[in-house]
């Protein structure tokens, strides 16, 4: 009975935090339908409201900066719903916007409110497992997030076909506040003891800094291989119609099947990830799935150096590069966040915070250089890509070099 209550909980738990996890990656498309329609509403240019995008995972950095080390210190529960009280109070008023200037300083209120609250998914996954339960327990949630930037624009289509934009915003705020009431429910509480115990340790210790993660030689190098391999993905989500649309003058309709095509390789091998954990370690897993994405880099590169471009052999080349992150964002969570105890909400802060910025960063800097071209955009992917696989192998030999002394160590001993 009790194992059983268990896995029950276990299960509530995850997708609870997958749906924290999910609420600003659906904030993010779920109003892109709406852009022309709010933009013509302000008359002004679609491109002011497609700011907004960049705007946002700058506010989730943020947010996540501020909301990690309040979580070590406060617990993950509240800083979770004060988190996504901050979102659902900017939905709220997004809905006022009658201004750009107004919509952009809401917007980055609601980012900064999911960044408070998303920072403390991985933390407290991190409090409730490691190694390859976490890593698995990472892959889960990932999942559900996937598939919330996939559904986001068809709902909001649907919500644009029945209403105007302002339901949009309407619906993020009942999301926001179905994901409170959900954390409270099934979030772990901490008891009066528990409460007391962290108000105790607090005042003993002063906490790791932001700095000190930094600092921390073995986790920095998986830090590094989840922020540049998710700018791989940004720099493809980001210039994907720019590619498909505009370099091989497909129609909307093969565009959309095409970009559902990544997402379906993501999912499939997040899936393949998770069967594998139960055989081998996250680590190696990482180093696996960094090695197929430079792979998809290098059939990326050989694509755009073709005097005529293959349509299928590009789409190919992006499914193996894309799909990739499946396996390498749960592995690298969980191998980076092992090095963390209680101090895992201001580690966790950090790399969502680095992972925002470099996504943001690369990203845009391979759109402003690509001028139309797809050459600029895959050299960009390939060398992140190479950054990532290199990070992890240093990590990975430094890691087996510090297993190898504890276990002399406690030879002698």
């Amino acid at each position: 009975m009790i194992q059983t209550q268990k896995r029950s909980v276990s299960m509530a738990l995850v997708v609870t935090l997958s749906s924290i996890y999910a609420v600003s990656p659906f904030a993010i498309d779920s109003y892109l339908p709406a852009l022309p329609i709010i933009a013509e509403e302000m008359q002004v240019d679609i491109s002011m409201l497609s700011v907004t995008v960049s705007l946002y995972i700058f506010g989730l950095a943020i947010g996540q900066l501020i909301g990690g080390p309040l979580s070590d210190r406060h617990g993950r529960l509240p800083i979770m719903i004060l988190g996504l009280g901050i979102f659902a109070l900017a939905s709220l008023l997004l809905t006022t916007s009658t201004h750009i200037s107004v919509l952009w300083l809401w917007r980055i209120l609601q980012s900064i409110g999911g960044g408070i609250a998303i920072v403390g998914v991985p933390a407290t996954i991190r409090d409730n497992a490691e190694g390859r339960e976490a890593a698995k327990l990472f892959a889960l949630v990932s999942l559900i997030m996937m598939i919330a930037p996939s559904i986001a624009p068809a709902i909001g289509n649907l919500i644009l076909s029945l209403h105007n934009w302002h339901w949009v915003f309407y619906f993020m705020t009942i999301v926001s506040c179905f994901a409170i009431l959900m954390a409270i429910k099934f979030v772990p509480h901490q008891s009066l003891k528990q409460k007391r115990e962290l108000a105790i340790t607090t005042e003993r210790r002063k906490g790791i800094r932001f700095i000190d993660v930094f600092k921390h030689k073995h986790a920095m190098g998986y830090m590094i291989a989840q922020g540049f391999a998710f700018a791989v993905m940004m720099t493809f989500v980001t210039n994907s119609a720019m590619i498909y649309m505009g370099v091989f003058e497909v129609s909307s309709d093969v565009f959309s099947m095409l970009f559902a095509a990544n997402i379906a390789g993501l999912i499939v091998i997040n899936r393949l990830n998770n069967y594998l954990l139960n055989r081998f370690e996250p680590a190696s897993l990482l180093r696996c799935f960094l090695t197929m994405q430079v792979t998809g880099g290098v059939l990326l590169v050989i694509s755009s150096l073709l005097v005529t471009k293959s349509l299928p052999f590009t789409a190919i080349a992006f499914i193996i590069t894309i799909s990739a992150n499946g396996g390498v964002m749960a592995n690298s969570n969980a191998c980076f966040l092992k090095h963390f105890g209680k101090d895992a909400g201001t580690a966790s802060a950090v790399l969502g915070a680095f992972q925002c910025a470099m996504g943001a960063i690369i990203s845009a800097f391979a759109a402003f250089v690509s001028m139309g071209y797809l050459q600029p955009v895959v050299i960009i992917m390939l060398i992140s890509s190479c950054i990532a696989l290199t990070a992890v192998i240093r990590s990975n030999k430094q890691a087996q070099i510090t297993d190898a002394s504890t276990i002399q160590v406690s030879d002698v001993k």
